[in-house]
């Protein structure tokens, strides 16, 4: 199965001919940039999730309200050598603050690094991403831990003038903190480093939508080598996909990826998963006033579930956003997600201080969100908004069930 995919792969989008090269302006546009120096360069500034949220813990029963800001400032810079090279980085740094519990803010950290050399035939390139963020890394988790990810890609891109074929390979690395006492499970179950190979193929089909291909394996090992063998989750998967992507000036505009994938852990007792996944997002323009938002997904994650490899998390959404101006425009959302696990298991929480509460048996959450919101163009440069939420879980473990009430301001500025 895995050769007759790439066989696919490689016959059908890897047209005879002498391939035109990739061009800088395509790849690294300088639309709102500024010169300094060398470099051409993009700031920006962002007042995000300012607000109040009635629900900061997760908790269930008496829950903790508190007001909260997240100020957000980010660079993009990048240098061109003679219309062949470039080197790009971008930082973002982000402050989460709450006024009463002063224990949860923090820090946020993502930097990026991108460097590409142009050739006749395409170009060859390195790129280097770095994170570390205290958030909930998943809704299976409803601490925030501090995670770090180093992720390093390298590879090659032919081009030609209706199609393009690249392959690459990637190293990358997840490292997890538990916080709380709670949460020391969390690293031993997901700090990981996984090795992969990526085969991806585009032709262009229609004048503003391009059909994708794309193969993927990845080797996964764990950090914590586990004293029951049985109880060792190294594993392997291979996922071949097919899609559309669209063009950002056609009326649909987004991409759409579906596929199957296979994640086999090398402990042959563990049960993996062999099965569809997929991710979209798309944007239907009805007119120049009216946007119709669509967004869906399926994916097989890592878990710290007992007795389970991975979950499965299942979800899709929309938001409808209409113009009322010139400068005026308001939004109503909504989002359904499900989480499955395929075992049973046990999940515990801590009710007091030396009381845990469990339960044993097939957890499954179900997740829905609702949202309204308002924005208000200041300049081409600058927007406000305000956007009203309510987020609940519904899970077959009654003692998870959560709500929580958010008014969020929203502000952002790029120079």
């Amino acid at each position: 199965m895995r050769r007759a995919c790439l066989l696919t792969l490689l016959l059908v989008l890897a047209p005879l001919g002498q391939a035109m090269a990739a061009t800088l302006e395509q790849d690294f546009p300088t639309v709102g940039t500024f010169h300094w120096g060398p470099f051409r360069v993009r700031p920006f500034f962002l007042l995000r999730a300012t607000g109040y949220d009635s629900n900061v813990f997760l908790e269930d029963g008496t829950a903790s309200a508190d007001f909260t800001s997240s100020p957000e400032l980010g660079i993009r810079l990048f240098t061109l050598f003679r219309d062949r090279g470039v080197i790009q980085v971008e930082e973002i740094l982000d402050y989460v603050w709450y006024a009463h519990n002063d224990e949860l803010s923090h820090f946020n950290n993502a930097f990026q690094a991108r460097t590409a050399y142009y050739m006749k035939r395409g170009l060859v390139f390195a790129e280097l991403r770095a994170l570390s963020l205290r958030e909930r890394p998943s809704t299976e988790i409803d601490y925030r831990i501090r995670r770090r990810e180093r992720m390093f890609g390298a590879g090659w891109r032919f081009v030609w003038p209706k199609s393009s074929l690249q392959f690459r390979l990637g190293r990358d690395n997840f490292d997890y903190e538990p916080g709380v006492e709670a949460g020391q499970g969390i690293p031993v179950a997901l700090n990981r480093l996984e090795k992969v190979i990526t085969i991806t193929g585009s032709k262009r089909i229609l004048p503003k939508t391009d059909f994708l291909m794309e193969w993927e394996g990845r080797r996964i090992d764990f950090d914590t080598e586990p004293i029951d063998p049985n109880e060792d989750d190294d594993s392997s998967s291979r996922r071949f996909s097919v899609g559309f992507i669209f063009d950002p000036s056609a009326f649909i505009k987004g991409s759409l990826k579906v596929g199957v994938m296979r994640l086999e852990p090398d402990n042959r007792a563990d049960e993996g998963y062999d099965g569809p996944v997929g991710d979209a997002v798309l944007v239907y323009r009805f007119t120049g006033q009216t946007s119709l938002e669509m967004r869906g997904q399926r994916q097989a994650l890592f878990t710290t579930a007992v007795n389970n490899v991975y979950l499965l998390d299942q979800g899709y959404g929309a938001t409808l956003t209409q113009a009322v101006s010139a400068r005026v425009a308001a939004e109503i959302g909504i989002d359904r997600e499900k989480v499955s696990f395929p075992n049973e298991t046990t999940t515990c929480v801590l009710v007091d201080e030396d009381q845990l509460e469990c339960e044993t048996g097939f957890r499954t959450d179900r997740i829905r969100a609702f949202f309204a919101g308002a924005y208000f163009r200041l300049s081409n440069l600058s927007r406000i908004g305000m956007r009203v939420g309510q987020w609940e879980r519904d899970s077959t473990f009654e003692f998870l069930n959560r709500h929580r009430l958010t008014v969020q301001m929203i502000y952002s500025y790029n120079f």
